[in-house]
């Protein structure tokens, strides 16, 4: 058994988070979108929610960057049922109603009898076949890892069928909430399906069932006035708290609107925090997409759950727009009086003006970037100047800050999170023997509710282990926190280990009863990069190189230690000179040509140090830790075998280390004819072999790595992938580390990058694996454009140059 350590673990309490698939070619896709919002503002968290547009066969790269920086919990498809055909094609919905009306088997029934029996199909039965294949759903479950079972999506939505187990409907918790609330407020009736979603999108949307539900609680629910300037909704709910003069007041939409919303609701006793990282939400831009597609619409929606300044502008509105203004600019000239602008034209104008407000709220002014998913650069910048034309304010003050900017440079990286009010950071320590813990862990529970309602009221505990982040991979969640050995239980999410809780089954209402309380295991890092490769068939291990490597580290005490060392020109050069293979006295490197190393004495080290005294210095650390040894070159008397003895094994006498005759040191004896013997350092062989075999520049590239690294850096360095091409074959590779959970790879030459050395990472991001989040080659030569080229193709590749890694 191996000695405990102790390992500090915080702890935090969170609802699940979801993404929401609808049909990207379905015509009807903001009415799917409208019930996805639906359903998600019933639920706990739900308006923190992402929806997502597939074909169900593929997702557009975009939308894959924004799912790994979410890191889903679970996934949900929404389809359309012909129920919701009766609003949106009321005319399609009349002809199937009336088909079926005049099948032969129900001519007798009563008008009644029908009519109940097809609104009940009607709501059973899909407009469409959308469904997610198998080959997207095992790719969902490989770079996502979500709560699963044999599929990757677990949950299915309609308009009549919710959210279900483990989700936590608001309706049943509400009562138990300890913050006032009063009269729940709901959205306007809006029949304009694009302004319905843009307004639904901050305020989220309650359906009769709802509405029912809310008020078996003990709450009531009202609906917005139909008379309030629908302008002046968009504007409040999309975050310029300010109305239009002359626009109706009543009634008045105050700081108590939007957090009695049903998306409001949802974040009942939630908070938002945004991610520890170099990223500061001050400092982020605005974002306003423009265009008219699902998604564009799904960029927008999914960006805003992720971070705050994100705004949709639809194509048609800024057409319509600036069609007004021209209209009325006409006009004027020609002294007439115009017409009122329409809906559509003033909803945009809106818009525009609440960029311009964000733009300008706060410390400074922000950058806003216009981007689309559906439309290029040129069309983009055209689109710019209308978005100056229309705002009410001058416009050369609001496109000065705007940039036209391309999709994929759009940023995922200041992401926000949900946890509850007062529940964010519970300290633990544990004790850990051989990696697993030795008592259960104590899961902390909700705080801010006056009661927790069983069965009804589920949550999910997200952990940080101090100094151990594992990647998000779909196996490792029974690895690290195991529940019934289940993947519905517990998984990496790339902000944390997270398990679910109370408890999957749930008997009684003793809380603290069936309370998960789980052991823990830290699996090491060369068994989560197995698990990286668990599926394909290939497993890794060590090389030679790699023991050299570890065994190196361990002598100097720590990879920052060792990259220090080697960065510095100094003391590299130090390694350098025991590399040397030529006999070369006078500046105290020996080379033993039968020992076919090199020795060095102290004017060695004093020559790299600039010193005596600093020499001196870094012989005795380095003799401490075991990286060089002192000892004696000797001439054998009898064969005249010059060769290095440790001092270990002197007495007043040395045995031959190749006549193996045993002599009597003395003044013939010292190499070089010196009247005194002089001490000579040995690099340990495995320090020799580390640095001859160029795992040095390997070595840099960790270094730096970690540098980078918030929150955790595991690496497991020269390493062999065995079966990585084929049985009985192996692949070498000198980079391999997890950086704050995310995997990386590389190669490292000391000489000249070749094209060949490009195919195994080619091979890797083909394999139905997630592909590494950053490949790098390094190198300390010259690299050739043709390199650069054939490397730009790998995805996620970077190029770490001499530069880079050491002092020149």
């Amino acid at each position: 058994m191996g000695e405990p350590t102790y390992q500090n673990i915080t702890a935090t309490v969170r609802p699940p988070r979801c993404a929401i698939f609808i049909n990207k070619e379905s015509e009807y896709w903001k009415t799917a979108a409208n019930v996805a919002i639906t359903q998600a503002s019933q639920v706990w968290g739900g308006r923190h929610f992402l929806i997502v547009p597939t074909d169900g066969e593929t997702l557009e790269d975009k939308f894959w960057e924004v799912l790994e920086a979410y890191s889903p919990d679970h996934l949900a498809v929404c389809n359309l049922t012909f129920k919701d055909l009766k609003e949106v094609d009321p005319d399609r919905y009349a002809d199937v109603k009336q088909l079926h009306k005049d099948s032969a088997h129900i001519e007798e029934w009563s008008d009644a009898d029908f009519e109940d029996w097809f609104t009940g199909s009607a709501a059973q039965s899909m407009v469409d076949e959308f469904t997610i294949s198998e080959d997207l759903s095992k790719e969902l479950i490989y770079r996502l890892s979500p709560f699963h079972y044999s599929d990757a999506v677990d949950q299915h939505l309609t308009s009549t069928s919710g959210f279900g187990y483990p989700f936590t409907k608001i309706a049943k918790i509400i009562s138990a909430a300890t913050r006032h609330i009063g009269l729940v407020r709901l959205p306007p009736v809006i029949d304009d399906l694009t302004l319905r979603l843009l307004i639904h999108s901050e305020t989220g949307a309650g359906n009769n069932e709802y509405i029912n539900e809310i008020g078996e609680a003990g709450f009531t629910a009202r609906r917005l006035s139909e008379t309030y300037d629908l302008t002046n909704v968009l504007t409040y709910t999309q975050g310029a708290q300010w109305q239009f003069p002359g626009a109706h007041k009543e009634p008045h939409l105050d700081e108590h609107f939007l957090p009695n919303t049903p998306f409001g609701l949802s974040m009942l006793h939630l908070g938002q925090y945004y991610q520890a990282g170099n990223h500061r939400p001050d400092k982020e831009p605005i974002v306003m997409v423009v265009g008219d597609t699902v998604e564009d619409f799904c960029l927008y929606y999914s960006l805003s759950r992720m971070h705050e300044g994100v705004l949709w502008l639809p194509q048609s509105w800024l057409r319509s727009s600036t069609k007004e203004l021209n209209r009325a600019k006409k006009n004027r000239q020609q002294g007439k009086t115009g017409d009122p602008f329409t809906l559509e034209a003033r909803a945009a104008r809106a818009l525009v003006n609440t960029m311009f407000f964000l733009n300008r709220y706060g410390h400074g002014t922000k950058q806003v970037q216009l981007c689309s998913m559906s439309l290029g650069q040129r069309q983009l910048v055209a689109y710019r100047t209308q978005v100056g034309r229309i705002s009410t304010f001058e416009s050369a003050r609001v496109t000065s800050n705007v940039k036209c900017t391309p999709i994929e440079s759009i940023s995922t990286s200041c992401i926000l999170r949900v946890y509850e009010t007062d529940n964010y950071v519970n300290h633990r320590s544990m004790v850990f023997v051989d990696g697993k813990s030795v008592s259960p862990f104590d899961t902390p529970k909700p705080k801010s509710f006056s009661a927790i309602r069983l069965p009804d009221h589920y949550w999910l505990t997200s952990l940080q282990i101090e100094g151990y982040q594992p990647p998000s991979l779909h196996t490792l969640g029974p690895q690290i926190v195991n529940l019934h050995n289940s993947t519905t239980e517990s998984r990496v999410a790339n902000d944390g280990i997270v398990y679910l809780c109370p408890n999957s089954m749930i008997f009684g209402s003793d809380l603290d009863a069936i309370m998960a309380r789980p052991k823990m295991e830290m699996p090491d890092v060369l068994t989560l990069i197995n698990s990286y490769f668990a599926s394909v068939g290939i497993t890794a291990r060590y090389s030679d190189k790699g023991k050299y490597f570890n065994d190196t580290i361990s002598r100097f005490g720590s990879l920052d230690a060792l990259g220090e060392f080697i960065k510095a020109k100094t003391t590299r050069s130090v390694l350098d000179k025991f590399m040397q293979t030529n006999k070369n006295a006078e500046d105290g490197v020996f080379y033993i040509r039968t020992d076919q190393r090199a020795y060095l004495d102290l004017d060695a080290f004093a020559g790299s140090m600039g010193g005596s005294q600093a020499a001196a210095d870094l012989v005795d650390d380095m003799l401490t830790k075991e990286i060089i040894y002192r000892g004696y070159i000797l001439k054998c008397e009898t064969c005249s075998l010059s060769s290095w003895y440790s001092l270990d094994t002197l007495s007043s006498v040395f045995t031959c280390n190749r006549c193996a005759f045993q002599q009597k040191f003395t003044q013939r004896h010292w190499k070089n004819g010196m009247v005194e013997p002089r001490w000579c350092y040995k690099l340990a062989e495995t320090v020799y072999q580390f640095y001859e075999k160029n795992s040095h520049l390997t070595a840099q590239v960790l270094y730096k790595l970690k540098s980078q690294s918030t929150r955790a850096f595991h690496y497991a360095p020269e390493i062999d992938l065995i079966d990585f091409s084929g049985p009985g074959e192996s692949r070498e590779m000198d980079v391999a580390c997890i950086l704050d959970g995310q995997i990386i790879f590389g190669e490292c030459k000391t000489e000249t990058l070749k094209l060949k050395d490009v195919v195994k990472f080619e091979q890797l991001t083909q394999m139905p694996i997630k592909n590494p989040a950053r490949v790098i080659f390094a190198t300390t030569k010259p690299v050739s454009d043709d390199f650069k080229k054939r490397m730009s193709q790998v995805p996620n590749a970077e190029l770490m140059t001499l530069g880079d890694l050491y002092d020149i």
